[in-house]
């Protein structure tokens, strides 16, 4: 299988209600050349972390500090121990599984639904209006912002400031952190997160508060309100919550772990009798089945732990190794029962004393249901997303890191939309079959004018691609359970045992299925189809979850998770030998994560040496009936299309001019702004699909030699955050790169503006594939034709 097509976005897209990492953190400047290696991450383990929040930089000098890492070694040497020590972070160890989690069900059914509103979102999307024809204006007018309607959703966020018994807060010095603050009072984090007025900076600036950039994202149709509360005393040390286990590795597991500080959290919240009973609004996982997210469930709608001193993820400051690493899980503390008494805790965040507004509304973005846009298993050097979206290296701009965070991408935007209702995203919808020679003008607003008065963004639908899954194990079909939630499907046959003594099945299986949640089945019926027994061989299981749906319960043994690959499959029909009886392959899922599926190839019945029953799927006339099966070419159709946007330097994407960069700031140009999303790819794993992943933005200024000139005389390639700060398409100059650490610099001169955009045209980058995106060619050409004076409006032309 050569393409990362896994599983529906079910199963990785929208993991963020359990387990999601922060966004990139401070990343390295440079690529020592792209590590294809995966990285591992800890999920729903005694201890977790969430690799993707790292401060690279903060880390690396901890590491040096503490020995880890040579005081003398080499940039690629630090990457290098840095890429050793991270992938160590995330070794999967057994031993540290935790318990089961009690609502599993609920939430997975939860996730179901939310990714039907997406898809239906998606395909209910109207086509939008343009000039046509030649009628275009190369000088459209500012934007004009209109009115907004209201808030149409509010999310209840509840904030604990912890401390721990051997380490209080306010112990934080100065050269730790770049966000430093006398005092991290209670007044500094509702400013932070709920301030209407913003909140100030370590040296008396003014900087965007959480409420303030979900509304501004929104166009004031959704809002946050809350209080802080703190700062709590727990009973235990931050060695106690936060220390590795001796031998390295897993975070926050020895001796009480994160799970442990969740519960102690609870405790201490109940004892300062903070008012739980106000939190509780939503229904984030419709525990109840009824369809309505927005009652009271009995849990904390949305909880903010923040504790004393740094995160481990930036080095731990004096804690080192004892710090916890933040990150965000799920655990459930409900000592008065669930529905009764004071409402529980479930979904949680952990995050740091000295944490900005980027990291922060990030992770509120993983309560609302969004994934990070960012490499999340640190298999490449970057992705092709980096500052240009909050869910990657956007929660990190500013001149502070993380004080000025970038907006949204659209693709977000459009999940918001579908799930919040409100102003996110209501792009003009363009087909590719209505593409014309003559073109079409759209003007675009500047992408933090929700409220504008022309588009916020253009969709371009693009033919559906064929996509590899599998190669059949011989000719060119086999059968194919699908792909749903909640699918039974089967494919029978009758098959005549009478005057057989012996008999077998065999087949050909490949399969990825969820492990124990969803099955496929063997099964034999001897009474015309009004009942059926499953049959087991060495490679079925009977260890179903026990939340699992009722049907697969009741029809163990079968096949379930991953089969690597074609596996000869062989069952034992003895039993039958003599009767006439009917046979099926049955395929059935539950709720939520639908993965590849069970795929067959050469199904055979051998009775005394005789085949009595043969099918490879070759013809269209089968010997089995097909209900829900099908015959199989082992390649799927998916959707892909751009999202077009005009971003500039307005609003909350003031970061995109504000990235600080050792003792530089960085810019990323604006202009029309293209993302490639293909539904083909779950993840932005761009070191084991380099060009390619769930979501990019494609390079205006593709395939450019960007390296970094060492102090010791080398050259290292810049990784894909730098390459993209010239991905705009637009009519001005580039800013180019004038970047300047300790023992490395970066020079790049501007560049002339790319305005058009022309898919026969490569955007992959031979210096730096993690940047580039892989594209298929149609004959699409779109091009910048014209700008406001203020450049918030940009006018583009779309035509073939």
């Amino acid at each position: 299988m050569n393409k990362f097509w896994k599983s529906s976005i079910t199963s990785v897209v929208f993991v963020g209600t359990l387990i999601t990492g922060m966004s990139g953190g401070l990343a390295s400047p440079i690529s020592e050349a792209p590590l294809h290696q995966k990285v591992s991450h800890t999920s729903h383990f005694a201890g977790e972390i969430d690799l993707t929040i790292v401060n690279e930089e903060k880390l690396i000098q901890a590491l040096i500090k503490r020995g880890v890492i040579p005081a003398k070694a080499t940039e690629a040497q630090k990457q290098k121990g840095l890429h050793s020590y991270l992938e160590l972070k995330g070794k999967d160890e057994s031993n540290l599984k935790a318990s089961k989690d009690p609502l599993a069900k609920q939430v997975k059914q939860a996730e179901a639904k939310k990714q039907k509103e997406f898809k239906e979102f998606n395909n209910g999307l109207l086509n939008g209006n343009g000039n046509k024809n030649g009628q275009f204006k190369k000088q459209p007018d500012p934007v004009k912002e209109g009115a907004s309607p209201g808030v149409v959703k509010q999310g209840k966020l509840l904030t604990l400031m912890v401390e721990y018994s051997d380490f209080e807060h306010n112990n934080l010095q100065p050269n730790e952190t770049d966000n430093y603050y006398e005092d991290y009072n209670t007044k500094h984090f509702e400013d932070m997160i709920f301030g209407d007025n913003g909140v100030k900076g370590p040296n008396g600036e003014t900087f965007v508060s959480q409420k303030q950039y979900y509304e501004e994202q929104s166009g004031g149709t959704y809002t946050i309100e809350g209080k802080a509360y703190g700062w709590l005393k727990l009973p235990g040390t931050a060695a106690f919550y936060g220390a590795d286990r001796t031998t390295g590795g897993h975070d926050n597991v020895a001796p009480g772990g994160s799970k442990i500080l969740v519960k102690d959290v609870y405790n201490a919240a109940k004892a300062a009798g903070v008012p739980l009973e106000d939190y509780d609004l939503e229904d984030s996982h419709d525990l109840d089945g009824d369809g309505n997210f927005w009652e009271p469930d009995g849990l904390v709608d949305h909880l903010q732990i923040i504790h004393s001193g740094m995160g481990q993820e930036a080095g731990g400051g004096s804690l080192g190794d004892k710090a916890v690493w933040s990150h965000r899980s799920a655990s459930l503390v409900d000592p008065d029962g669930l529905g009764t008494g004071q409402p529980g805790f479930y979904d949680y965040t952990v995050m740091p004393e000295d944490g900005a507004t980027g990291v922060f509304a990030h992770e509120y973005g993983h309560d609302l249901g969004l994934p990070d846009e960012y490499d999340t298993a640190y298999s490449g050097a970057g992705e092709a997303v980096a500052y240009w979206s909050i869910m990657s290296a956007g929660s990190w701009a500013g001149k502070i890191p993380g004080t000025e965070p970038t907006g949204f991408s659209p693709w977000a935007k459009q999940y918001f939309q579908s799930t919040l209702g409100g102003e996110w995203f209501e792009p003009a919808t363009l087909d590719w079959e209505d593409v014309s020679s003559k073109g079409t003008q759209f003007l675009l607003d500047q992408a933090n004018s929700p409220l504008g008065k022309n588009n916020q963004a253009v969709r371009i639908n693009l033919p559906k691609k064929e996509t590899p899954v599998n190669t059949p194990k011989s000719g060119s079909y086999e059968f194919w359970g699908g792909q749903k939630d909640e699918t039974d499907s089967n494919m029978v046959t009758n098959v005549d045992l009478t005057g057989k003594t012996s008999a077998t099945l065999t087949f050909d299986a490949w399969y990825e299925i969820e492990e124990k949640w969803d099955f496929a089945f063997v099964q034999v019926s001897k009474d015309n189809g009004a009942t059926w027994k499953s049959l087991g061989n060495a490679n079925t299981r009977s260890d179903v979850v026990p939340e699992g749906y009722p049907t697969i319960l009741n029809s163990m043994p079968g096949l379930t998770g991953h089969s690597n690959g074609w596996t000869e499959q062989s069952f034992n029909l003895n039993e039958y030998a003599g009767q006439n009886i009917k046979l099926r392959l049955r395929c059935v899922t539950d709720w939520g994560t639908s993965e590849l599926g069970f795929f067959a190839d050469n199904v055979k019945v051998v009775a005394d040496g005789q085949t009595i029953v043969e099918d490879g799927a070759e013809t269209e006339t089968t010997k089995f009936t097909l209900n829900g099966f099908e015959r199989f070419n082992g390649n799927k159709l998916m959707n892909h299309y751009y999202l077009l946007e005009w971003r500039n330097h307005a609003g909350v994407d003031a970061g995109l001019g504000n990235i600080a960069r050792g003792n530089s700031l960085m810019s990323y140009d604006g202009g029309l702004v293209v993302w490639y999303v293909d539904d083909s790819y779950t993840d932005n794993w761009t070191g084991a699909h380099p060009g390619d992943g769930f979501l990019g933005v494609v390079d205006a200024h593709t395939n450019t030699d960007l390296r970094w000139n060492i102090a010791d005389g080398t050259q290292l390639q810049a990784s894909s955050r730098f390459h993209l700060a010239d991905a705009a398409f637009g009519l001005d100059k580039t800013s180019g790169l004038n970047l300047v650490y300790p023992t490395q610099t970066l020079d790049y001169a501007t560049q002339k503006g790319v305005r058009l955009f022309d898919d026969s045209k490569s955007f992959s980058n031979s210096f730096m594939p993690d940047a580039g995106r892989d594209l298929q060619s149609y004959g699409l050409k779109m091009t910048v034709n014209g700008k406001a004076s203020d450049k918030s409006v940009g006018s583009i032309v779309i035509y073939k």
